[in-house]
């Protein structure tokens, strides 16, 4: 196995490149302009943070209303702000640690599905993109890096461990898989709200459909043409 040291490194540079390949492109994602002012550099990484706020007040909420202790520090299991809980059952534990990244999701899919939201302004962007690769991030270091997801006997750190702690390893998998699906189609579709997207890729319908079943209830499809 890769020593944690090289793991971390790998999984920093990941990290650096996911950034630069999506917020470089056909032409800057700062602004809706093609050059990038300090305005829109701000507003981005203020859409940045008010995503990674998000993540961390949905913790919060679901803690309080489900009266579960936390304690939050900062720089804690390689993170810059974790926190510790108590939770008294395993159904609290589990909305506990879901909470963050399911808020990320559906903050995603607001922002897309509400028309009055400018799609290109850079404070939207920030937030579509660390809503998109957080959870894919997640994902990626529960399943490969074990960086600030770990279990280690009784001891556990990070959402997907801590859902694992507190259902079974099988939950987090399915969770981990359906986060990444989610994040990677909802950016698909963010893309293609994109100014500076292809026009291919803007003019290729997607198709909702419910059929119904013989067995009785319906399927939902989605049809996206590539």
């Amino acid at each position: 196995m890769l020593p944690k040291r090289i793991k971390r490194n790998i999984f920093l540079a990941g990290l650096v490149g996911a950034l630069l390949f999506i917020l470089t492109g056909h032409q800057s994602v700062f602004a809706a302009e093609d050059a990038i002012t300090a305005r829109s550099v701000a507003k981005f990484t203020a859409g940045v943070l008010a995503s990674a706020a998000v993540h961390e007040t949905a913790h919060a909420l679901v803690a309080a209303a489900t009266d579960t202790n936390m304690t939050w520090k900062v720089g804690n299991y390689n993170q810059p702000l974790a926190f510790t809980e108590n939770a008294a059952s395993n159904s609290k534990g589990v909305a506990v640690y879901s909470a963050g990244l399911i808020a990320q999701l559906i903050c995603s899919e607001i922002i897309l599905d509400v028309d009055s939201i400018d799609k290109n302004d850079a404070f939207v962007r920030g937030m579509m993109t660390w809503n998109i690769l957080n959870p894919i991030l997640y994902a990626l270091d529960y399943w490969v890096f074990r960086i600030s997801n770990q279990q280690n006997g009784n001891t556990y750190q990070g959402d997907l461990a801590g859902i694992e702690h507190y259902s079974s390893e099988g939950a987090a998998q399915a969770f981990a898989v359906g986060i990444t699906a989610i994040a990677a189609f909802q950016g698909y579709r963010f893309l293609k709200t994109q100014d500076w997207a292809p026009d291919w890729l803007k003019a290729v319908p997607d198709e909702v459909s419910l059929l119904p079943l013989r067995s009785g209830g319906a399927m939902l499809t989605y049809e996206a043409r590539f």
